[in-house]
């Protein structure tokens, strides 16, 4: 007999609006020469993933506008130590994304959001729990936590300097908008 492991994620996601993942989506593909195809659909940051549900938690989706100053965001590759520039990370084969500095205007709101999360993680005892989850740490996956969101698939042919890019964005675009904070979960066979 074959037993199926369950895995099970939990998500808090502050997603982009329509309109600012247009103007994202034109600036990288007229101005920075990605090529469609690689542009993330759905773009969103991630502001809480745990592995177990969480007390007090309920699935749902519900709607506020933050605003975003682009000046405060920084481009990175989406792999560890990818904030900042290695040698040995390319960027064509990862994917590519911008994180808000901690002096982005959302990032107190982000902040506010996140807490309303990971203060229910007192209530559970966690297995293999290497911290708690605070503002800036996580119990789950990187121990850093950072305000970030794809933008780029992997396989693009983006430029490997980043600056550049960033460079091109922060000129081209002020500010950009979140409109949806949804809570959802997945649950994988194994």
């Amino acid at each position: 007999m074959i037993m199926n492991n369950k895995i099970y994620n939990f998500y808090a996601l502050l997603c982009i609006d329509k309109e600012s993942e247009k103007k994202i989506a034109n600036i990288l593909k007229n101005k920075c020469g990605v090529s469609e195809k690689y542009i993330q659909r759905g773009m969103h940051l991630t502001i809480y993933h745990g592995m177990c549900r969480l007390p007090g938690i309920k699935l749902s989706t519900t709607y506020e506008i933050i605003k975003a100053n682009v000046n405060e965001t920084r481009f990175m590759v989406m792999a560890p130590g990818g904030e900042n520039f290695r040698k040995y990370i390319n960027p064509t084969k990862h994917p590519v994304g911008i994180r808000l500095t901690k002096r982005n205007i959302a990032i107190p709101r982000i902040l506010e959001l996140r807490r309303s999360i990971y203060k229910h993680e007192n209530q559970t005892p966690i297995k293999n729990w290497k911290q708690k989850t605070s503002d800036w740490k996580n119990a789950f996956g990187s121990s850093h936590y950072q305000a970030h969101m794809t933008i780029i698939r992997p396989g693009s042919n983006v430029n490997k300097k980043l600056t550049v890019l960033g460079n091109i964005f922060r000129k081209e675009l002020k500010n950009i908008y979140f409109r949806k904070f949804e809570i959802k979960e997945r649950i994988k066979l194994e």
